[in-house]
């Protein structure tokens, strides 16, 4: 008999959430919850072999048998157990966290940073001044005053700036713009 709880999922997931800025997930037999950083690691058809996983890790860990072969996502991101979510002795999801390949890989190394320099480009003329303004200090509601749009039009243009940027912060966005800046300072003089 398969145990379905969405409510505890989602509390857990919650809570998992709260405790981290990293990639993290609640996966069950049919549910797949990801927060922001792992919702660019994990697609939904990662479920299934992330579910097998889980359980076989869960399994190993209460047992004592060998841990199940490691996996890699489409990604490249590798899952790493944090518990497993039980309804008395039935397991019905599990946390997971992700080690992002991108950041391992690269941790803030100079060919990343072009890489978003040039992703700089892609972005539309509204999310230019959009992060331009928040880079500087602004509030989204600032911003939305200075710009005559709605505080949730910022909001909007923000997420796909962070998006195409690869970009978690507003530090982050603000080194961004002052490399920009920097560099088109350099292309005049």
């Amino acid at each position: 008999m398969v145990i379905h709880d969405p409510r505890l999922l989602h509390e857990r997931f919650l809570k998992a959430c709260r405790s981290t800025a990293d990639p993290v997930a609640v996966v069950s037999d049919v549910t797949l919850l990801t927060n922001s950083p792992a919702a660019a690691l994990v697609r939904a058809d990662d479920r299934p072999l992330l579910w097998e996983w889980a359980r076989q890790e869960v399994a190993s860990s209460v047992r004592g048998a060998p841990a199940p072969r490691a996996v890699a996502l489409a990604s490249g991101a590798r899952p790493q157990l944090s518990e497993g979510i039980s309804m008395g002795t039935a397991l019905v999801g599990a946390i997971v966290r992700f080690t992002d390949p991108v950041s391992a890989r690269l941790p803030r190394s100079a060919s990343r940073a072009e890489g978003r320099r040039a992703n700089w480009a892609d972005l539309t003329e509204s999310q230019r001044l959009v992060a331009e303004h928040v880079a500087h200090g602004l509030t989204n509601r600032e911003t939305a005053a200075l710009l005559s749009v709605s505080r949730h039009t910022v909001d909007y243009h923000l997420r796909h700036v962070f998006r195409k940027l690869e970009i978690r912060s507003r530090v982050e966005l603000a080194r961004l713009v002052a490399e920009v800046t920097a560099d088109k300072g350099r292309l005049r003089g």
